[in-house]
């Protein structure tokens, strides 16, 4: 009956390895036993003990003299043969690394067991490798001691070899393929961005403190590494007997930085920076020899006030009045020909035709006869506008050939970023909470359990959800909330027999918000599509002109980037939620010179999203079907024509001429097809995506000789079709 048992429950395993196979972090440690003539010696007990936790792992060698342990937690083990008749042989300080593959080979002596030969392994297993991959492994004293200005173990994918730098919108290369096709997994486990492909970018902080150890594979022949042209492996830190742990903290400033050159010509500052990475950890025993746990908290705070220059208007521009030379273009203080000095005064070029003109761009078009009639530009906009003070740029928002330094001009201020952040990665500039668990629990010498748990939160500011360009204009929300869980159960099913089960999730809920929308919902459900705005936003909200009771977003001509952002749809509400939950499971045997192993992963993968795309309508100014009249350098004589388009758009931007309106629309329905919009209560683009994916592998560690090992094995992928849960993919 014990037989059949065992026999259920192999095949059992046997059947959900057929459909899910997750990666494995542990290590496996085989090899042979023979006596001094070499000839191989079958019923030796191996016993490998963590040097940690005190756990004694025991196999007993086959017929054929070899031993196999399929499934070790990383760490430094010591490693004992014995045999009645035979001396007891010991190897210390085998270090085993995250999914390396050791072969350590025995030759034992006659003699008797009380006699014992002890012989100490160098830490680095590297070379007794069996595994035919091609890699590097930074244990957890390299990863402590190697320098990380940002404290993101990532940092040093770069001094891998094989891994090319990020060049443009191209994200890097690595081990022959693009940097984002890299997979990174921790405890077994992806933790690459669910959503986002920016290189190498994972969905939670992955600090030094945090990693025992890190695997880098730049060539992954072995069957059991797929899903990607490299692989970066990670463990998390594991408590052992001893209670250890430790307090940091790092501040990163720009007191001792040098001004740059732009700093010193227009005699500003420089930019202040400052940085603070502080936290806790702690490892020990919470049962001696038999359960122990270890915590981490992380935590980041970053701070920069950086010389920013934004668009504004001069004073004249503000009443409609447009000032030029006849016969040149304007040009800003430090241009080839300026006409206008580093204080704003005019300046006459060598190749004016004539003296300073202005002009009333108010009453020369019927259709534009004066200012926006609503009184939003003058008494929301302009009545925020700060008055120029650099006029040598209009900053990055502008045009260089729409800034002139008469017309239009720069506000240079010292902006405040606290936190910056960028949509998919994790960056070392953002404020950042932080806590990791691990707890490992041995039920007894056959079965193991571990799990972890990653639980971070970050509120910051991004560009894409806005950051004032001008003083006293607000700031934008871009957030970031992603969790990671992981379990593993290893069972020694019978003495030839592992098998190594585990289950993980991953979630990253993310959002970025414009001022006037902070504290909106994420807009998954019909009831958090109702919320207008969030309270901390309501002042700015009310701010926003309305049509028939829905708001407006006014994107002007020259200066969209104002209080708000409207610049190229940044004004967006985003929200998403993408994640990942896998199932899988790695049955190992051993039998004869050979150690198989095969198992498959089932990954499912899912993307909520709830976009803004102009549910909140955009009017966009300009000139629209109805060109501009009596601004031309036909009725105004000496009007070259860049002066003409920018005196146009000035004027359009000042009248509130409305080039176009955007609106966005969704079908909720596919059977009814109906496009809804803000009026209908659907102020978001919803989209629930799916995806089912489906991998599994075969191989076989073949010990065909002593020194020689061949690694055979096989593997399959299935990539599910991405689809949308309600039928509403367009």
């Amino acid at each position: 009956m014990r037989k059949m048992g065992a026999a259920a429950v192999t095949l059992c395993f046997l059947v959900l390895s057929a459909y899910s196979f997750a990666q494995t972090s542990n290590a496996t440690l085989g090899g042979t036993i023979s006596d001094a003539s070499g000839a191989l010696i079958p019923g030796v007990s191996i016993s490998a003990t963590h040097n940690g936790t005190g756990i004694v792992s025991t196999v007993v060698s086959n017929d054929s003299g070899a031993y196999q342990f399929a499934s070790l937690q990383t760490g430094t083990y010591t490693v004992t043969a014995e045999l009645p008749g035979f001396k007891t042989r010991t190897r210390s300080g085998v270090a085993l690394g995250v999914s390396q593959q050791v072969r350590l080979n025995f030759t034992l002596e006659v003699g008797s067991v009380a006699q014992a030969v002890e012989v100490t392994v160098a830490a680095d297993t590297l070379i007794a490798t069996t595994s035919s991959s091609v890699g590097s492994i930074l244990p957890e004293y390299r990863l402590r001691d190697l320098p990380l200005g940002g404290r993101n173990v990532m940092d040093l994918l770069v001094t891998a070899g094989g891994a090319g730098p990020t060049e443009g919108n191209f994200d890097g290369f690595f081990a022959g393929g693009r940097l984002d096709s890299l997979n990174v997994t921790r405890d077994g486990f992806n933790i690459t961005d669910s959503r986002y492909d920016y290189g190498a970018s994972t969905s939670v902080y992955v600090s030094p403190d945090l990693v025992e150890e890190m695997r880098v594979i730049t060539a992954p022949v072995d069957a059991e590494y797929g899903r990607g042209s490299g692989q970066v492996q990670m463990v998390t830190r594991a408590g052992t007997n001893q209670f250890r742990g430790s307090a940091f903290w790092t501040n990163r400033n720009s007191a001792l930085d040098a001004a740059n050159w732009f700093n010193n010509f227009n005699r500003v500052p420089k930019d202040y920076e400052n940085r603070n990475q502080y936290g806790v950890r702690l490892g020990g025993p919470i049962i001696k020899n038999k359960t122990f746990f270890f915590f981490l908290l992380d935590e980041q705070r970053y701070i920069i006030k950086e010389n920013f220059v934004g668009a504004v208007l001069t004073e004249p521009a503000r009443q409609g009045i447009f000032r030029f030379f006849p016969g040149v273009d304007n040009q800003t203080a430090i241009s080839l020909n300026p006409t206008v000095d580093r204080s704003g005064n005019p300046v006459r070029p060598p190749n004016a035709t004539g003296d300073l003109q202005q002009i009333n761009l108010f009453g020369r078009d019927p259709l534009r006869p004066g200012a926006d009639p609503t009184g939003f530009i003058q008494k929301t906009l302009l009545s925020r506008m700060p008055l120029p003070n650099d006029f040598t740029t209009c900053g990055p928002s502008l045009a260089s050939t729409s800034c002139d330094g008469l017309n239009t001009a720069g506000i240079r201020f010292t902006r405040r970023i606290d936190g910056f952040d960028l949509a998919g990665s994790n960056g070392n500039d953002t404020n950042r909470d932080q806590v990791n668990a691990r707890i490992d629990h041995n039920f007894s010498a056959n079965h193991k359990l571990s799990g972890t748990y990653t639980w971070e939160r970050g509120r910051n500011m991004a560009t894409q959800a806005f950051i004032a360009e001008w003083p006293g204009g607000y700031n934008g929300l871009n957030a970031k909330d992603p969790r990671v869980v992981t379990l593993s159960l290893v069972s020694t099913l019978s003495p030839t027999v592992v098998n190594e089960l585990r289950v993980g999730r991953k979630s990253e809920f993310k959002f970025s918000r414009p001022p006037f929308y902070i504290g909106r919902p994420a807009g998954f459900t019909p009831e958090e599509e109702k919320v207008e705005t969030g309270e901390q936003s309501k002042d700015q909200f009310a701010l926003l002109p309305k049509f028939n009771g829905i708001p407006l977003q006014v994107a002007t001509s020259l200066f969209n980037r104002n209080i708000f952002n409207w610049a190229a749809g940044q004004g967006d509400s985003r929200s998403s939620d993408s994640g990942i939950s896998s199932y899988g499971d790695t049955l190992s045997w051993t039998s004869g010179k050979h150690a198989f192993k095969g198992g498959g992963e089932m990954r499912y993968s899912f993307s909520h999203s709830a976009n803004d795309g102009a549910f909140t309508p955009i009017a966009r100014l300009g000139a629209g079907g109805a060109a501009v009249t009596g601004i031309t350098n036909v009725a105004i004589p000496g009007l070259t024509g860049a002066s003409q388009t920018l005196a146009q758009q000035v004027l359009n931007d000042l009248a509130g001429s409305v080039n176009s309106i955007e609106q966005g629309f969704d079908v909720r329905d596919p059977k009814s097809p109906a496009f809804l919009g803000y009026a209908d209560g659907v102020k978001f683009r919803r989209r629930h995506w799916r995806t089912t994916d489906i991998s599994a592998f075969f191989k076989d560690t073949w010990k065909v000789h002593q020194n020689l090992t061949l690694n055979l094995g096989v593997s399959y992928y299935y990539f599910g079709v991405p689809y949308e849960n309600r039928g509403v993919a367009g």
